[in-house]
């Protein structure tokens, strides 16, 4: 090595950490419950074809959210915000907001 390198080693700018799969996660999880929220108000206007729609999303992006989300937890990126994702996509999963009110008004 030369002096030169070293002092061109030197200059380098270090790398920036990546934030991108945790933040993604956490806009997936967001996501979940706005799918839901308009599923639901497009059933009480009798718009069934929107609101299935809505409901396939709120899945799709709630499995993404939680997927992600693990990925991003376990390789420290962005943790925080990829455990809210995980949060959000389980809790308002459509189908877990189904069978656990149904079982909530079973008790």
């Amino acid at each position: 090595m030369t002096l030169e390198a070293d002092a061109a080693v030197a200059h380098e700018q270090p790398a920036r950490p990546v934030r991108w799969p945790g933040r993604v996660a956490l806009a997936l999880g967001i996501l979940t419950p706005i799918a839901v929220l308009t599923g639901v108000v497009a059933v009480s206007f009798d718009a069934f074809a929107v609101a299935t729609m809505a409901a396939w999303v709120g899945i799709g992006a709630s499995a993404l959210a939680v997927l992600g989300g693990l990925v991003a937890a376990i390789g420290n990126w962005e943790r925080g915000a990829a455990i809210g994702g995980i949060a959000l996509g389980l809790l308002a999963n459509p189908l877990v907001l189904t069978y656990g009110l149904d079982a909530a008004g079973n008790i």
